[in-house]
């Protein structure tokens, strides 16, 4: 389909007597930045191996940029920019002449290389540092100069392995302010991370993978309500907790509580349900200074998933 940048038919992947990867179907609309998590082992790297046609499925195939991973996988490369959770990088060459080497393998035309790099050092803040040596940079400007070799020939799709591990906070901070301004620019990213509280920022969509299957998949909202059945709910009043206990005790939520000058509770419904609840407060003269739910991002998501058979 049109709308989508991967959709994946029965991926599957052995290594001997060992499944990786077990017979997955799951879509990635374009535009999209899915956060793809689980524990060590679960798969995450052989499945972004896999639609970056680096590695041949043992059965099944993708479907990437509208190409076939095993019919083309030379056409998939031209639509990828693919980050390994271990990569290479030519110690004595400057950082310019890393980009123009990977730019001459991507097959960059001559005519415009020069500008490619220019603007791909830019993209990645490291227009400073075309002269230095890439022995001499710093953790965190060398992962930005990995992800920049996989942006010079302007792939539409960017599958990045754990691109902040071992980053210190201010490196991730950079990191994430980079994705952020890919995806506004119109890339669709798939990001492995154990990092999952900073994934909340700029991921739409979250991919959760356990032992080679796919617990769950979809927008955050949707993977939220299919593994999350409650929900919780903070509100603080001006006056005091007990006039919100009240209220809600009367609409039927009777283990409502209050805690460190909040009042706290649980529901299974949808939105609606919520703005309903909202209304009945503000309806019986409570004065609502905050009302928001608690959690319910990624990290919380996923714990909850733990939970979920497989």
């Amino acid at each position: 389909m049109k709308d989508e940048m991967v959709r994946t038919s029965g991926l599957r992947r052995e290594y001997g007597e060992v499944v990786a990867v077990k017979d997955i179907n799951f879509s990635v609309p374009r535009g999209a930045v899915m956060a793809l998590v689980g524990p060590n082992g679960a798969g995450k790297s052989t499945l972004l191996k896999m639609l970056s046609a680096v590695l041949e499925p043992t059965r099944g195939t993708a479907v990437v940029n509208g190409v076939d991973i095993n019919e083309n996988p030379r056409g998939v490369h031209s639509s990828v920019g693919f980050l390994p959770d271990f990569f290479g990088l030519y110690e004595e060459l400057t950082v310019a002449q890393y980009l123009e080497y990977f730019a001459r393998a991507y097959g960059v035309p001559p005519a415009r290389r020069e500008k490619v790099i220019s603007g791909t050092l830019g993209d990645v803040d490291l227009a400073d540092k075309a002269g230095a040596r890439v022995q001499a940079l710093s953790r965190g400007m060398r992962q930005r100069l990995a992800i920049g070799r996989t942006l010079l020939h302007e792939p539409p799709l960017l599958l990045l392995d754990e691109p902040a591990s071992g980053l210190d906070p201010e490196s991730r901070h950079d990191l994430q302010k980079l994705f952020t301004r890919m995806a506004q620019a119109g890339k669709t990213l798939i990001v492995s991370s154990h990092i999952l509280t900073e994934l909340e920022d700029y991921c739409t969509h979250v991919a959760i993978l356990r032992e080679g299957s796919l617990v769950a998949c979809g927008s955050l909202s949707e993977v939220r309500s299919l593994i999350v059945k409650k929900r919780k709910v903070r509100l603080r009043a001006a006056g005091g907790t007990e006039a919100a206990l009240a209220q809600l005790r009367a609409s039927g939520l009777k283990d409502a509580y209050a805690e460190a000058g909040s009042v706290f509770f649980e529901f299974s419904g949808d939105d609606e349900h919520l703005t309903g609840i909202l209304k009945r407060l503000l309806d019986g003269g409570v004065k609502v200074l905050h009302f928001g739910e608690e959690g319910g991002g990624i990290q919380d998501t996923y714990l909850a998933s733990l939970e979920k058979k497989i």
